[in-house]
């Protein structure tokens, strides 16, 4: 019999089974996660070969006429697999006959799910078996419930010199205990106590069996914690048996680029750096240590590059201050988790666009799952992955500046610019084709009328544009959310829209064409420099543009810049809608904001030359000080170096002459006074075994650790890369940082030289003087 139920997608998964696929959903309901099979599916893809040179009466195989065309204006074909092997064999057969494949590769669970509009909330019916845990012969359908998912933060602790699991740490709304390998006698209830690594993770699978997290968080929690895991339970010889129902987890990693993705039937895994990066949050360092310190104003009970001795001293001697540790960093993670609303970024995500839960990236997938169902109603499928060389799109406009110190800078800039392109221009994959062969809008338009121009001899058919409704759909929905104040829903919109010019200028999107980035990018340049020359018409001048922002100068004894910047505003926007009609009869999406007057403002010039730089510049606005690609803003410059360069300014926008500031930071540098704030801090981007030419000094100082680590028999800690690493210059040379005790024999004339003469330079041609003249009387003075 049927049954009805409500719930949410967690994870989805296909495979064959006995020579057939079975698509499994495992969605959460309000009685618990369970497992959905949809009924009867195959596997897709589309061929441009003809159906009569297809094999006839293939078990497993059918073939229809879908009505559709491919991008190179030609009929397609349907080829359906009973198996995921049957789906490979065809493919491979089709391709050796000389003939394309189209929409190959997406799995057979995101196509169910893609075509059917579902995104995370269902409905379904199915049979269920005699536990209620698994549906057969179901149909899905999109629904709305909202789930109120069981969170578990999890943290593991292990033995570097002996590379073992000595515990996992686990903290829920319920849920509080660490399981730990030790001999140690104790009377908490927190703590579980196991004689071996074995017992410990048996007991660990049962315990995720009876409370059956939907969600696991951490802190480079896939990459460190599950893969750990996962490794000991293969030495041990441990099914992970940690999904729904005892069902095993995958963890793999990429081969090329060290990311790591973990596969759990019903539960899905998030890592928290990842989803800070998703959330547009820019740290120094992603440490859970900083991170908790920023955000929450708590920390790490350890911290630093020894702490594992520390650890390892706790786990023999001290079990209650080892759990306390190992709990501490589970509850830091759920506190960063829900204070920033992390859990419910992602699933608005999910909810926008369809994507996996776990899919923490993935704008491409999500440009498709939107895309494609309008694409296939539209009556065409998706180009075939072209071999064609990759040609970048031009970047986004950036205009030499005008080097100098000012007063009364008014910035503007355009709303949600390339997406705003997209939709005035209707820039879009299938536009672009259509266009190309003249396809009939049934409009009775003479040839031409509908096209609008784009750049790199590129057009886009107006009527047949998918994109810009998209697009319009996403912005409207945008500006509701912020009517009722909901900051995640507009963010994450805002996410999505963003994402699809990269995704189009991107080879690894079967939709990238240069002709599609560029007249985007390219539109962007002619609109920056339009606005410019209206700007300038109007008695204003531009000194810097960057992407989708104008920087422009008022005089200084301008008596209302706010009033004047929302007149320019209006005016420009004017212009644009006008120009727009008189172009191409377009209707302007395209709309500059006034976003803000710094009072005091200063724009460098390139080092050591005249000509101004680009994306660099301070300013003070409402009494904020706001840096842009300069010192203070960077976290390779020392702490010294960056307070040096925020101080200078503040007496520099007020009007203060800071020659006596700056021989007084030398003098207190020279005493020692700033020693604690001369560390360099700058993380590995690869191996260290790949730095085989060029080694620059934060390479030498992580080569030094890791030679001393292999010395003690140590397992390495910058073999993998994307490690920060700490280091100072002694007059020896570079040597890593480790505790204070490095802080000796500092070389304060390389910092004086390297960290605040560059600084200094940039601001005392202004007052008449530099960094040489007031070396050199320092000398003089001594």
């Amino acid at each position: 019999m049927f049954v009805e139920k409500i719930g949410y997608i967690v994870s989805r998964h296909t495979r064959d089974v006995s020579g057939h696929i079975e698509m499994s959903l495992f969605i959460k309901t309000p009685e618990g996660t369970v497992k959905v099979l949809p009924d009867r599916q195959l596997s897709v893809f589309f061929t441009n070969a003809p159906l009569q040179s297809l094999p006839n009466d293939l078990p497993g195989i059918k073939y229809s006429d879908p009505g559709l065309k491919s991008f190179n204006n030609e009929p397609v074909v349907l080829v359906q697999s009973a198996s995921l092997m049957l789906h490979q064999q065809m493919i491979s057969l089709v391709k050796r006959h000389g003939y394309a494949v189209y929409e190959e590769d997406i799995k057979a669970h995101n196509r169910y799910l893609m075509e059917r509009h579902i995104r995370g909330a269902v409905r379904f019916i199915g049979i269920p078996d005699a536990n209620n845990q698994t549906f057969r012969q179901a149909r899905v359908i999109a629904g709305d419930w909202q789930p109120n998912w069981n969170v578990w933060s999890l943290d593991i602790e292990t033995s570097v010199s002996t590379n073992t699991l000595l515990s996992i740490g686990i903290t829920s709304k319920d849920q509080r205990v660490a399981f730990v390998v030790t001999d140690i006698e104790t009377s908490s209830p927190t703590i579980r106590r196991f004689s071996d690594e074995k017992s410990l993770l048996l007991a660990f699978i049962r315990y995720v069996k009876k409370h059956s997290p939907d969600i696991f968080i951490g802190w480079n929690l896939i990459g460190f914690d599950l893969q750990f895991i996962d490794q000991r339970c293969q030495l041990l010889g441990i099914r992970p048996a940690f999904g729904v129902n005892g069902e095993s987890w995958s963890i793999r990693s990429s081969d090329n680029q060290g990311k790591y993705f973990a596969s759990i039937p019903g539960r899905v895994a998030l890592d928290g750096i990842t989803l800070l990066k998703v959330g547009g949050y820019h740290f120094e360092s992603y440490s859970l240590n900083n991170v908790s310190n920023e955000i929450l104003d708590d920390g790490k009970l350890l911290h630093g590059n020894e702490r594992w001795q520390e650890i390892e001293r706790l786990h023999r001697e001290d079990l209650d201050a080892f759990v306390a540790y190992n709990l501490q960093d589970c509850d830091l993670v759920m506190r960063i988790f829900e204070k920033l609303k992390l859990i419910e970024l992602q699933q608005t995500r999910v909810d926008l666009t369809g994507i996996p839960f776990e899919q923490t990236g993935g704008s491409v997938a999500a440009f498709e799952n939107l895309y494609l169902p309008r694409l296939h109603s539209a009556g065409w499928v998706a180009p075939a992955w072209s071999d064609d060389d990759f040609v970048a799109s031009p970047g986004g406009f950036v205009m030499s500046s005008r080097p100098g110190l000012y007063k009364n800078v008014l910035v503007f800039d355009f709303k949600s610019l390339y997406p705003s392109i997209i939709r005035t221009f209707h820039i879009d994959p299938l536009a672009r084709i259509s266009a190309q062969y003249s396809v009939n809008t049934g409009n009775n338009e003479p040839t031409g009328d509908h096209l609008v121009p784009g750049f790199l001899g590129a057009s886009f058919d107006r009527h047949q544009a998918i994109l810009p409704s998209l697009v319009g759909e996403l912005a409207q929905a945008r500006e509701e959310a912020k009517k009722v104040g909901n900051a995640i829903l507009s963010y994450a919109i805002k996410i999505i829209m963003n994402s699809f010019y990269g995704v189009l200028g991107s080879n690894v999107c079967r939709f990238y064409h240069a002709e599609l980035a560029s007249s985007i990018t390219m539109r962007g340049h002619e609109l920056l420099a339009r606005t410019q020359s209206w700007m300038e018409e109007r008695g204003a001048r531009v000194i810097y543009g960057d992407t989708d922002s104008l920087f422009v100068t008022l005089d200084d004894d301008a008596l209302d810049p706010q009033k004047l910047g929302e007149q320019l505003r209006d005016d420009i926007n004017a212009c644009l809608s006008e120009w727009c009609e008189e172009y191409a009869q377009l209707d302007s999406h395209l709309e500059l904001e006034f976003e803000r007057v710094y009072e005091r403002f200063f724009m460098p010039t390139i080092r050591g030359q005249e000509e101004g730089s680009k994306k660099r510049y301070a300013g003070r606005s409402k009494g904020e000080l706001v840096f842009k690609g300069l010192e203070a803003a960077r976290t390779d410059w020392t702490p010294m170096a960056r307070q040096f360069q925020r101080t200078l300014f503040e007496k520099v926008f007020n009007d203060e002459n800071p020659v006596s500031f700056i021989q007084e930071t030398i003098a207190t540098l020279r005493a020692g006074g700033y020693d604690e704030q001369l560390i360099y801090s700058k993380q590995l981007s690869r191996p260290l075994s790949s730095y085989t030419k060029n080694k620059p000094p934060h390479v030498r100082a992580a080569a030094i650790i890791d030679q001393k680590r292999a010395e003690q028999g140590l397992p390495l800690e910058y073999n993998k890369g994307r490690k920060r690493v700490y280091y100072v210059y002694q007059r020896s040379g570079v040597v890593p940082y480790e505790s204070v005790e490095d802080l000796v024999d500092l070389d304060y004339e390389h910092y004086i030289e390297k960290q605040i003469e560059p600084i200094a330079d940039s601001i005392l041609p202004f007052f008449k003087t530099d960094m040489a003249s007031l070396l050199s009387q320092q000398i003089s003075l001594l």
